[in-house]
């Protein structure tokens, strides 16, 4: 009790030292820089003997989170301690380990406590700055006055998420990560192959396959004392089965984005897993009633006290005009919506069409407004086309419901500043493409009527309200009984229910550490 007081004492002094020294790099006996000189020196006064990191399973515990963000690479400063901390314990030098623990560990609390601010901006384009704030006292006080060992280890292991999902990609991050495999990161795919065509990179193919861990080294071994061209059904399967979990179409042809998959690095692989371990921590949710709208996979799932209810094939928006990542609550649906145009899309989309062709209007069912809220239709032919152009059109555009309306006869109303909802869409064949994005930011749901007939019954409602609000011709609405939060997210590696492990392509490219991105929460 004595030295947990004695040490709040010392926290509280750091603390006031900080606001008149700014933590910077400070080297101690001569070679080893912490980058908090002020709370280091605190906790390790020069004549006391203390040690908080003599565990073991303390020790672990901390380097395997510290792995995680070394392998995804948004750090170099943590990328460098991680291998720093593993020599030192190699080498037993624990008295460097200690000052390097206990420094990187505020470090790495400052991090999880801006997580909510920064968090976005960190894990999707840009990095963690080296030179983050030291973190509030308490969260320091949490772990270096603990009076045990083993509340030091519980307090770690609470750092991480608690989700399934979380729990089973970190399982298969491990199990990645100690993969056994003969290095052939230089050996590549390179030639289209076919069903019943011959393997010329028969041998290459099966170690693509054992890197990407869809073979085991035995399978390997197998396949190749197979005849050396020999593309068997068994070989053909196993090919599929990479297929469907890299969202591929399985048809067992190794084209181009086959190719791209089975050619990934074994590096880059196991560095966008960390990578999506870390951003698991952003959108985790205790939410037992939720929609969830992954972006890079085109697909959402709808949860009711924690079991899923229904999922479907969705389109989101093209690179130029992003989904954005939100979280909102769904609160009515509206049936046979009108489409009250944003100004963006009208400047950029369709006006440029009705400069050309006024009559654009008329065949797409287009009416001119003065505001949202005006009941006065403006007549196209009333209006000076010649003086007219993207810039200086004083009206707004409104499309009417009905057939070809571009928000179907659905919309799932999200309030949100981004003005991005859910909705059905009269162009049904995007949904059979592989690749799905091509919306202008909204989420286009494939299953959007079987949708709205479980909101509604799960909001209490019969099979009849749904035929009549459905068939009224004018748009009409119906609130739910119950708010529903929805999350945009942006997983590009997830474990599925049936425990495979998933990967997308990077369709916003989010996965590389090259700029900061500006993402409304």
């Amino acid at each position: 009790m004595k030295l947990a007081q004695l040490q709040k004492t010392q926290l509280l002094v750091c603390f006031l030292m900080l606001s008149i020294w700014p933590a910077h790099s400070l080297t101690l006996g001569g070679k080893l820089s912490v980058q908090y000189p002020s709370i280091i020196a605190s906790l390790y006064p020069e004549n006391e003997n203390l040690t908080y990191w003599s565990d073991p399973l303390l020790r672990e515990e901390f380097q395997n989170q510290l792995s995680i963000m070394a392998t995804a690479r948004i750090n170099d400063h943590i990328f460098n301690r991680y291998h720093q901390l593993k020599e030192a314990a190699v080498l037993q030098n624990w008295q460097d380990y200690e000052y390097l623990a206990s420094d990187t560990l505020i470090f790495y609390l400052s991090y999880l406590e801006q997580l909510d601010k920064k968090g976005f901006a960190w894990l999707f384009g840009s990095r963690v700055e080296d030179n983050l704030k030291a973190p509030t006292e308490s969260t320091i006080e949490n772990f270096f006055t603990a009076n045990s060992e083993q509340a030091k280890l519980q307090y770690l292991q609470a750092l991480l998420p608690t989700s399934e999902g979380y729990d089973a990609l970190y399982q298969s991050y491990i199990a990645f990560q100690n993969l056994e495999y003969e290095s052939s990161e230089g050996a590549t795919l390179s030639p289209l192959v076919k069903k019943k065509l011959t393997l010329k990179q028969k041998e290459i193919l099966i170690q693509r396959l054992h890197l990407s861990g869809d073979i085991s080294l035995q399978q390997k071994q197998q396949f190749i004392s197979e005849e050396p061209t020999l593309y068997s059904p068994k070989l053909e399967q196993v090919v599929k089965q990479f297929q469907a979990r890299h969202g591929l179409v399985e048809d067992g042809i190794i084209g181009k984005n086959t190719r791209h998959w089975l050619n990934f690095s074994y590096t880059e692989r196991l560095r966008i897993m960390a990578l999506n371990l870390l951003r698991v921590q952003l959108w985790d949710t205790v939410d037992s009633n939720k929609i969830i709208v992954n972006i890079p996979s085109f697909e959402m799932q709808y949860w009711e006290d924690d079991q899923k209810i229904f999922e479907s094939k969705i389109i989101v928006g093209r690179l130029t005009r992003r989904t954005p990542l939100f979280t909102s609550k769904l609160d009515s649906i509206i049936f046979n919506p009108n489409w009250k145009v944003p100004d963006s899309i009208m400047r950029k989309d369709i006006l440029p069409k009705v400069l050309t062709s006024p009559e654009y209007l008329s065949k797409n069912n287009f009416e001119i407004v003065d505001s949202w809220h005006s009941q006065d239709i403006i007549d196209p032919e009333q209006i000076d086309w010649n003086t007219m152009n993207v810039e200086n059109f004083p009206y707004k555009l409104r499309q009417r419901s009905g057939k070809s309306s571009t928000l179907g006869a659905y919309k799932f109303n999200t309030p949100n500043r981004n003005a991005i909802y859910l909705h059905d869409t009269s162009a049904k064949h995007l949904f059979n493409k592989q690749y799905r994005a091509h919306s202008s930011g909204c989420i286009r749901v494939e299953d959007s009527e079987q949708f709205a007939q479980i909101l509604m019954k799960q909001s209490g409602f019969t099979q009849t309200d749904f035929r009549f609000h459905s068939q009224k011709e004018e748009t009409n609405s119906v609130a739910l009984k119950q708010l529903i939060s929805v999350k945009t997210i942006y997983q590009t590696v997830w474990v599925n229910q049936q425990g495979i492990t998933q990967f997308r392509s990077d369709i916003y490219h989010y996965d590389h550490a090259r700029r900061k991105i500006n993402i409304k929460n």
